[in-house]
């Protein structure tokens, strides 16, 4: 199975809630960059809808490795708590529709790395 890469960043204003995601997406030697907008949200929940609609623009099943430098709460999600657990249950049931296995690599205190990669391809 392929393995893609998503680097995630999110960004929101709390007095408009629109928000953002900055996305690179790293597969077969591919990088593709994508900036998503939404609206009614937080910079959380942008950066986990973000997640979801990197993994919709993928070909097929891959091995997809999110990289970010917020650990989202997944616990508080697994134990069925949390206030963003109905989009990371979107998220889960997302790559399981697509056939991906996904793993975190959570580099908390390294969000100016990862927006300076993005920066660097453009996105």
């Amino acid at each position: 199975m392929e393995t893609a890469h998503i680097y995630v960043t999110g960004g929101g204003n709390p007095h408009t809630r629109l928000g953002s995601a900055r996305v690179l997406i790293e597969q077969g030697g591919q990088k593709t960059p994508i900036v998503f907008n939404y609206k009614d949200t937080t910079y959380k929940r942008s950066q986990i809808q973000g997640m979801i609609d990197a993994v919709l623009q993928l070909d097929g099943p891959h091995h997809v490795i999110f990289i970010t430098a917020s650990p989202l709460a997944l616990q508080k999600a697994e134990a069925g708590g949390g206030p963003n657990r109905d989009l990371i249950y979107d998220l889960y049931r997302v790559l399981s529709a697509k056939g991906c296995t996904h793993a975190f690599d959570f580099r908390v205190g390294h969000g100016k790395d990862i927006n300076k990669l993005l920066s660097d391809h453009n996105v």
